[in-house]
């Protein structure tokens, strides 16, 4: 049967940051996931009715995202899984952003396989409210081995099991795709609401027992973070200042520093405006001496 996975993220949704020191203080309470998480679920749930396929809600997270889960389930998901992470902390670490980006997408990816197998189709959120990096999807599909559609703003299912998904692009663009299973695709919210779930199936997905599977030891190097500061550039080097006071304050506020005088011109007509801004980037060098421009 086709399997599609909602990867549901458990992110620090606010953040404090120390200006001066750099600690990153955050609730322990404020945790949970993004509005592009709730469109991922509520996509593949509307492709599960057109491919008469099942829903899976899976999450890398502790045992407080259990009422994300359920709450998915109450919405209309089929199963739900969580992955025990390796390490837990109480609030938001550097250390991950820079180190970890890899460990939570292979431990998803490794617990998927065990359970699941390959998932046809794994929908992400683009970018969680916490990193917004949006390397999970990235890292997760190539866990998988699966092909992947990043920022996606809209799913069309075709017959033959594909999906035709537009991206958004600079400029009011779009970019269209034929995506072939096994894939990873990250949605934008882009105006995609979660279905309101009804109340027999919220009181039935209290009582559901979520599963749970640790997450291996994480493989490879990490990079180490010998420590986090806020970015203070390095001071400008300047000459001694010399002479007379008035020279001394001259040099240090820069009044002897050659500079072109703003010049006012005008009212000009469309062709002389013209000829005079020509003029000025041919004797500034953007434009050689005979560019008509």
């Amino acid at each position: 049967m086709t399997v599609i996975v909602a990867a549901m993220g458990w992110s620090w949704q606010e953040a404090d940051v120390d200006p001066l020191t750099g600690a990153i203080s955050a609730s322990p309470h404020d945790r949970g996931p993004d509005r592009a998480d709730f469109a991922a679920l509520e996509h593949a749930m509307s492709l599960a009715e057109k491919w008469d396929a099942q829903v899976i809600a899976a999450t890398v997270g502790p045992a407080e995202a259990d009422e994300m889960l359920k709450d998915a389930l109450a919405a209309g998901a089929t199963g739900a899984l969580r992955v025990e992470p390796a390490r837990r902390s109480s609030r938001p670490r550097p250390a991950e952003l820079v180190g970890g980006g890899q460990n939570r997408p292979a431990a998803l990816a490794a617990a998927l396989r065990q359970r699941y197998g390959v998932p046809d189709l794994v929908l992400c959120g683009d970018r969680s409210a916490d990193r917004g990096t949006g390397s999970f999807p990235a890292f997760l599909a190539a866990a998988l081995n699966a092909a992947q559609a990043l920022g996606v703003v809209r799913l069309e299912p075709e017959g033959d099991g594909e999906l035709r998904v537009h991206r958004r692009l600079d400029g009011g663009r779009r970019e269209v795709l034929r995506v072939r299973r096994p894939a990873v695709v990250s949605v934008e919210a882009a105006g995609v609401r979660l279905r309101r779930a009804g109340l027999p199936e919220t009181l039935a997905s209290r009582r559901a027992v979520i599963p749970v599977i640790d997450a291996p030891a994480a493989a490879g190097h990490r990079v180490p973070v010998l420590g986090a500061h806020p970015y203070r550039p390095r001071p400008r080097e300047i000459p001694v200042p010399s002479g007379t006071a008035l020279h001394r304050t001259l040099q240090l506020t820069g009044a002897l520093a050659e500079r072109t005088p703003p010049t006012v011109l005008g009212p000009l007509s469309p062709e002389q405006a013209a000829d005079e801004l020509l003029g000025y980037l041919r004797r500034r060098g953007y434009l050689a001496a005979g560019d008509p421009g």
